[in-house]
């Protein structure tokens, strides 16, 4: 065989190559996702809000006209088969929009009857992790319907796992044990939106790190191997976000760099989610100081999306 048709077989080839690398791109499989927008509204009564939901499916296609509009208090809000809020009477109501697979949001309506009346609370915190046994002072502030600072003598804090974390009557906040909860606070019986806080153990029981992309890909956020009572997890922080692909999987690697096989690295199971918390389940017998990396990685290209080092 000659040089030049030595060199159109190497051509070939390397079109080929091309064409199955654009072809997988192409027929990647997306997380299906829906947004509501926004997520709280204030009205008077009598007035009427727009909202603005989109789903989009497994193929990035728009699917929104499959939403189904819904509220929780319809002697507070309706909500049409479009989306249009009507406020009815003071009070407050979830908005909720559902899509096929079971995915949902909503957004908070809270509805008043003058200008004066509470209409939002709003919790401020300067984080949303801390250790067992830490606490963190929380403030919350509340708007009228034209969006002026009311007073707030008197706020009523809730937590939703009091085992997790307790919150007090001035809003300090104290890591119990080892798990999330959400906050809310409320102001003349209008409730914030919730605030959800990662519980972090300490001692020795987890070794956490944060997220940093690879050739041009984007991960960001925390990831934190931890020693339950149910055993070893690997939890993604309500930080966390990555790029999105084909067959993208979670793991556990004993090396910072370069690609990943079963004597240097666990896989734990496909992404769940591009964005916010999530647990994946370690095998029974791994321990807590076996692996080093928590890897983002795409299967098929051998490709690191972003790796985060575990430390103590």
């Amino acid at each position: 065989m000659n040089h030049r048709n030595k060199f159109l077989l190497l051509l070939l080839a390397a079109l080929a190559l091309g064409a199955c690398v654009k072809t997988e791109i192409v027929s990647e499989v997306l997380a299906p996702k829906l947004t509501v927008e926004p997520a709280s509204a204030s009205l008077a009564i009598g007035q009427t809000r727009q909202l603005d939901a989109t789903y989009t499916d497994e193929a990035g296609e728009d699917q929104s006209a499959q939403i189904q509009w819904n509220t929780t208090a319809p002697g507070v809000a309706t909500v049409t088969s479009g989306g249009l809020v009507t406020a009815v009477a003071p009070g407050q109501a979830w908005v909720v929009a559902a899509a096929p697979g079971g995915l949902a949001d909503s957004t908070l309506v809270t509805v008043t009857d003058n200008s004066t009346s509470v209409a939002k609370v709003v919790i401020t915190t300067s984080q949303t992790s801390l250790d067992v046994g830490a606490t963190l002072q929380l403030t919350a502030k509340a708007y009228n319907a034209v969006n002026q600072e009311l007073p707030a003598p008197n706020v009523n804090w809730t937590s939703a796992n009091l085992d997790v974390l307790t919150v007090s009557a001035t809003g300090i906040v104290t890591g119990q044990s080892a798990g999330t909860s959400a906050v809310t606070a409320s102001v003349d019986g209008v409730q914030s939106l919730p605030v959800t806080f990662s519980v972090i153990p300490v001692g020795g029981i987890s070794r956490s790190g944060t997220f940093s992309g690879n050739m041009g890909y984007s991960v960001k956020g925390t990831a934190t191997l931890q020693q339950t009572s149910s055993g070893l997890k690997l939890i993604l922080g309500s930080d966390f976000q990555s790029s999105n692909g084909p067959q993208v999987a979670v793991y556990l690697a004993k090396n910072p760099s370069g690609g990943l096989n079963s004597q240097n690295s666990l896989q734990l199971g496909a992404l769940m989610s591009t964005s916010g918390m999530q647990e994946y389940d370690v095998p029974a017998g791994v321990g807590l100081n076996d692996y080093d990396y928590a890897v983002i990685y795409c299967i098929p290209f051998n490709v690191r999306f972003g790796t985060a080092q575990l430390g103590n």
